[in-house]
């Protein structure tokens, strides 16, 4: 919280508030050139957006939040061509 964004993979993301009480986090989700806010997102909720040139869906998952910083995974898509569960 508080820090510049973080890049993974090719998108960029700031955590922006966090509510440990009713465990919500705010963050901003930086990719192709826009900033997308998700706000009062709760643990374990996925949090879905679409990005590159053909859009694909990724995924954030948080399942745990302190203080001032979240944990979690970024799902990304599979490699084109290769299908899933392979």
């Amino acid at each position: 919280k508080g820090q510049k964004p973080i890049l993974i993979s090719t998108i960029k993301l700031q955590l922006k508030k966090v509510d440990m009480k009713h465990a919500r986090f705010t963050l901003n989700v930086s990719a192709d050139d826009r900033n997308i806010e998700k706000k009062d997102k709760n643990l374990d909720e996925p949090v879905q957006f679409y990005t590159g040139k053909s859009p694909v869906l990724y995924e954030l998952v948080v399942n745990d939040i302190q203080k001032n910083t979240v944990s979690g995974y970024l799902s990304t898509p599979k490699a084109p061509g290769q299908p899933a569960g392979q």
